[in-house]
């Protein structure tokens, strides 16, 4: 069983705060998790891009720790009361301080929203913490045009499907078993997904078919479905996003080391950032 008993959730009273507070809502109030709420005090600025929202939230009244306390009262005084929660007010780096917590609890799970990718004068913070983070991630684009209520469970009887990326390699099974181990304590329906080259011949097309079918659990057989399709991964990840509207992605994030990305496409930053729903991020070896 996915062991999620405590989740973690950074806000900062903004409206992209309302969308991850739903996010982990829906994770705690399925699996009967705790949920641990956090503001950070910024020491500085994010950068120039979101500079406006920066100085409305901490500067226009002085932003004082007190006024922090009052606006986190009020976020708790509307949850629901069946979710047992914490709230905690610190103040320093947010990536050092928010690791340090996911260790300290430990937390099984950080939902996180991001405000964009990284520029010259903005390094995004959701970035960081996927790289670095030693349990998974449940992201939120700020300008996603997705819609939909986030849920873990289909409508009306129905499976709710569940986009799952994987290289089939070694580092991917700890993907799969984690969105199996979700389908099996959600009622998901599992679609596997294998991208290979475009100019890949029939029998590398025929054995990721049988390497993506020989991986599906014999208790989800029916429940889980495979897609192999050629040419590039993030293209054809966000193709079949489309196609079955899922309620999320389950997928892992290779490139661990920011140096990595100035020399290579990282397919699971492409992803993060312009996914039509949320993405579940498994750091490597997550059993």
């Amino acid at each position: 069983m996915v062991p999620l008993k405590t989740v973690l959730c950074p806000i900062d009273f903004s409206d992209l705060s309302k969308k991850e507070l739903a996010l982990a809502l829906e994770v705690c109030q399925t699996f009967g998790a705790e949920l641990v709420l956090l503001h950070n005090l910024a020491a500085i600025s994010p950068g120039l891009t979101r500079a406006w929202e920066w100085q409305q939230v901490h500067h226009s009244d002085k932003a004082t720790s007190a006024k922090a306390e009052e606006q986190m009262g009020q976020v708790l005084r509307e949850l629901p009361k069946e979710v047992r929660v914490h709230a905690s007010i610190t103040a320093g780096p947010v990536a050092t301080i928010l690791l340090g917590l996911v260790v300290q609890l430990p937390a099984d799970l950080v939902v996180l929203g991001s405000h964009g990718w990284s520029t010259e004068d903005h390094a995004s913070i959701t970035e960081r913490i996927i790289d670095r983070c030693p349990c998974p991630v449940l992201t939120i684009e700020e300008n996603m045009s997705w819609t939909q209520r986030f849920r873990l469970h289909g409508d009306g009887g129905k499976a709710l499907p569940v986009v799952v990326p994987t290289d089939l390699a070694s580092g991917g099974s700890s993907v799969t078993n984690y969105a199996f181990e979700l389908a099996r304590n959600a009622g998901l329906e599992i679609h596997l997904l294998h991208v290979v080259p475009r100019d890949c011949s029939l029998l590398e097309l025929e054995r990721a078919e049988s390497g993506l079918s020989s991986i599906v659990p014999e208790d989800l057989v029916g429940r889980v479905q495979w897609h192999v399709r050629q040419g590039d991964p993030t293209y054809e990840i966000l193709a079949l996003s489309d196609i079955l509207q899922p309620g999320f992605l389950v997928m892992g994030e290779h490139a661990r080391r920011f140096f990595r990305r100035l020399f290579t496409k990282d397919t699971a930053r492409e992803v993060l950032h312009r996914a039509p729903c949320p993405v579940w991020f498994v750091p490597p070896g997550r059993r």
